[in-house]
């Protein structure tokens, strides 16, 4: 929820009002800082029972001085207001030291904001039950599935951004999460290890009964025993929404955001405007969905977060930018710099996604070194399937496959109905043509 600024937690809002004092008394043109409060309290369950139960309390402040674009910042793990002005002589010294850059700064004045969300206080009792009724539908529906560890958690946090500019923001957010790590076993057999994790703001919610649970379960204990083929193909792979959103996480990093486009790097720096995938795909950051808990409506530079679109119909919309980025591009700053994965679903349901590919694999889960530049990626396909005349058929072993970004985005040649829902993020299945599989 949007409304006009406001800090619950007033320790925060002194402690930002003493770091810009001590800026600006200490002579730097500019200033800005992050101060947060948080409260984590984890339920651990691992080697079949509850391990760990425990709340972490926590205080964080970042903070950077520039005097004539020279930049000085630290961080530190407390509001004392002798740590805090100690903090700032550190940054100070080190402007001191640093190499001027023009395109340093802070965020213009805007509209002074504050947004709020979920729960303050965990509700222990619904955590528990959750844990329990995940363990006891695991083993009535998917009595192969062995947890190596559960962890729910809920994290309360108030976050408060502030620079001499006058900029005033904060974010007070209460949100659950739950992730783990999986196998199945059966007669001594083991499948590799899987995980999933989903964010949300109702902790009674039953976890099994998510279709995304239900399905990487049902796969883990199909893939107890795996096959391995000979030899290579070049095939379709259809990519899960999982590990979907491994893969766009690099097309963001290789060629949309900062680092790419500084170094120049990005084999899009150009294409604003151009068509650099397939029709199919319709690709947003989101920084508001009721949807989606685990999205950011602040920016990490200081900024109120929009939804945006960064590929409309295979046609390259925008950069993910940071002010920083900006000005050492020359491009205009994005209007959100790090929200949730969206890709817009299409008009294949999934069996039919599955049942136009002649060879291939399903692919649950990539693992790989980061690609090149260029977008040049290589790695295991692993908790995958072979895909064999439109039909899903035993699961593999480790298999490789190499590929380009660029060319898979551009090469997507159906895109999914359905969707699924992370809390993080809201993916479809997508089918991939030309991709090189290898076995052994």
């Amino acid at each position: 929820m949007k409304q006009a600024f406001e800090v619950k937690d007033k320790a925060l809002l002194e402690a930002a009002e003493l770091i810009l004092a001590e800026v600006k008394a200490i002579g730097a043109d500019e200033g800005e800082t992050w101060v947060s409060r948080n409260a984590l309290t984890e339920l651990y369950y691992e080697l079949g029972k509850v391990s760990m139960v425990r709340t972490v309390f926590s205080d964080k402040v970042s903070l950077k001085l520039l005097k004539d674009k020279r930049k000085g910042s630290t961080t530190l793990n407390s509001f004392n207001p002798g740590d805090i002005r100690l903090a700032v002589r550190e940054a100070w010294q080190a402007a001191q030291s640093a190499a001027p850059d023009e395109a340093e700064g802070i965020a213009e004045l805007q509209e002074n904001l504050s947004f709020c969300a979920g729960e303050e206080q965990p509700n222990l009792d619904a955590m528990y039950g959750q844990l329990d009724q995940l363990l006891k539908d695991v083993r009535q529906d998917f009595p192969k599935i062995s947890f190596d560890s559960i962890g729910i958690e809920h994290n309360f946090g108030e976050k408060l951004y502030a620079n001499t500019n006058g900029v005033r923001l904060s974010d007070r957010r209460g949100v659950y999460q739950l992730s783990n790590m999986f196998m199945a076993k059966e007669e001594g057999k083991t499948s590799s290890f899987n995980y999933f994790a989903t964010v949300y703001e109702n902790p009674s919610d039953r976890v099994c009964k998510e279709s995304r649970v239900r399905r990487l379960l049902d796969e883990s204990q199909r893939q107890i025993v795996t096959e391995q083929f000979e030899g290579s193909f070049e095939g379709d792979v259809v990519v899960t929404p999982g590990c979907l959103e491994n893969i766009l996480a690099f097309v963001a990093e290789n060629y949309l955001e900062d680092g790419a486009l500084i170094s120049g790097t990005s084999p899009w720096k150009d294409k604003i405007g151009a068509q650099v995938a397939s029709p199919l795909i319709n690709f947003e950051l989101i920084a508001e969905d009721p949807n989606l808990p685990g999205a950011s409506q602040l920016s990490g530079d200081g900024y109120v977060a929009e939804n945006m679109p960064l590929i409309e119909q295979g046609v390259l919309k925008n950069f993910i930018l940071s002010r920083y980025g900006a000005a050492r591009t020359g491009l205009p700053r994005s209007q959100n710099s790090g929200g949730s994965f969206v890709l817009g679903n299409g008009a294949t349901p999934l069996e039919e996604l599955i049942s136009g590919v002649k060879k291939g694999i399903l692919m649950g889960r990539f693992s790989g070194g980061s690609p090149s530049p260029a977008g040049d990626l290589s790695g295991v396909a692993k908790n995958s399937f072979l895909i064999e005349n439109g039909q899903v058929t035993k699961p593999l072993s480790e298999v490789m496959i190499s590929g380009n970004l660029a060319n898979m985005l551009r090469d997507t040649v159906a895109v999914s109905q359905e969707r699924e829902n992370s809390g993080y993020w809201l993916l479809p299945w997508i089918r991939v043509s030309g991709i090189t599989i290898s076995g052994k």
